[in-house]
């Protein structure tokens, strides 16, 4: 069965809300699904104030730049919202 987007945002929040950074493709296998739909759903939470999202210049294993993400004090408010829905 195919979850809505509010379900994978909340999802994201709620691995996030445990305090460690977490890159698209780690936020990907947690949260079991699509990169592409993990990238979305970060930069609208992001739109929201509810995440950041940082370059980072290179990766230790591959060198390549890549994305960290953490969530923000409105994004730890805004899970609180969607828990209690």
């Amino acid at each position: 069965m195919k979850r809505s987007s509010q379900e994978i945002k909340k999802e994201i929040l709620e691995i996030l809300s445990k305090g460690k950074s977490y890159s698209y493709a780690q936020l990907e296998r947690k949260v079991n699904t699509g990169y592409r739909s993990i990238v979305l759903n970060c930069k609208e939470l992001e739109s929201f104030n509810a995440v950041e999202i940082k370059k980072r210049s290179k990766h230790s294993a591959n060198g390549r730049p890549y994305f960290v993400i953490n969530i923000t004090e409105q994004g730890r408010k805004f899970l609180q919202n969607l828990r209690n829905q």
